[in-house]
């Protein structure tokens, strides 16, 4: 499997080179997520290189998220590349507050269409679920555990929407619009508003109505949004 897909490289750029033809094994599907990568020796052999800079290389794969190495099982490609999209659009979102237009946009985008899934697909164990997560969210007073529940309540509606893929982008762009979140929950009284539009969305997702649920999800966002993004500028 892997003899017609490795070449040997020059020594002028070998880690980096061998970290290179990894990914586009991961990419083109070579490789799956969870499979068990050949051993040391074997990867040696394959990339012509010697075991400092094979290991140098494999420690950068594990730095960026996309294999992790068990002892002593062996080097896996992860089962999961959400910390690898994470970190790259964290320093993305970093560069400037303006990023977070962006962000939010993409958000709204996604979670407007991942709630009109919830509404058709939804079962009675989401639904239970749902109301013990407004049920947290009625009773909670401080503002960290609150945010945690609000996040809870997304995540919830995305699962239930059961597409896996919009799942993982979901929570690549809530675990960055989180740090802004948490400013602008400490200064602003968000929670009454956030609660109230929860509810409402939570009652279109039990009537199967999607694209009420749809219209909900997208006031709720668009009104928070217009919050955070006047917190962020003062």
């Amino acid at each position: 499997m892997f003899e017609n897909k490795i070449t040997q490289i020059k020594k002028s750029t070998l880690s980096q080179n061998i970290v290179q033809q990894i990914m586009e094994l991961i990419m083109d599907g070579t490789v799956s997520p969870g499979e068990k990568l050949p051993n040391e020796r074997q990867l040696m052999e394959l990339f012509g290189v010697g075991r400092s800079t094979l290991r140098e290389a494999t420690n950068a794969l594990v730095a960026m998220g996309l294999i992790e190495v068990r002892v002593p099982e062996g080097t896996f490609v992860s089962e999961s590349f959400s910390s690898f999209f994470t970190k790259h659009l964290k320093l993305m979102s970093k560069v400037s507050f303006n990023n977070i237009e962006e962000l939010i946009e993409a958000r709204i985008a996604y979670e407007c269409d991942l709630v009109s899934l919830a509404a058709l697909k939804r079962t009675p164990k989401d639904i239970k679920e749902l109301d013990q997560v407004l049920t947290k969210m009625a009773q909670e007073q401080d503002n960290e555990q609150f945010l945690l529940f609000d996040l809870e309540f997304h995540n919830l509606i995305a699962k239930m929407a059961r597409n896996s893929f919009m799942n993982e982008v979901l929570f690549i762009l809530l675990d960055i619009i989180k740090e802004w979140m948490h400013r602008v929950i400490q200064n602003y009284p968000i929670k009454e508003i956030a609660l109230d539009h929860h509810k409402k969305i939570a009652e279109a997702i039990k009537a199967k109505k999607a694209d009420t649920a749809r219209e909900m999800m997208y006031e709720h966002l668009h009104e928070v949004s217009k919050i955070l993004l006047s917190n962020l500028d003062k």
